[in-house]
């Protein structure tokens, strides 16, 4: 599994496909941190509980990454790869939470 990690993380098209990817899912989240509806009460609590739950994920996420550091090959690429990813699975995770729980409420 390392063996496998430490290939994907070195590969400069998956970093690449992680900053096309981060890009579009920035502006999604900030376009719903500024409409209109969340700027109410109900609009704060939806983003909270999101945010709860992203830096949930964030902690997990690093903590996985900070087991497996030791085996992996670290150059600028393998970093700027992690770093990269791990922030489009935290954007994503809140965007996809906070579009969930507007649909519930």
């Amino acid at each position: 599994m390392i063996e496998i990690i430490n290939k994907i993380a070195g590969n400069r098209t998956v970093f690449v496909v992680g900053v096309i990817y981060g890009t579009p899912i920035t502006i999604a989240l900030l376009v719903l941190f500024f409409v209109k509806s969340s700027r109410d009460e109900r609009g704060r609590a939806i983003i909270g509980k999101a945010s709860i739950i992203a830096m949930v994920t964030f902690i997990l996420i690093i903590n996985f990454v900070a087991k497996i550091w030791d085996n992996i090959t670290i150059n600028y690429l393998t970093s700027a790869c992690f770093i990269q990813w791990i922030y489009d699975i935290i954007l994503t995770v809140e965007v996809a939470a906070i579009l969930i729980y507007k649909r519930i409420g």
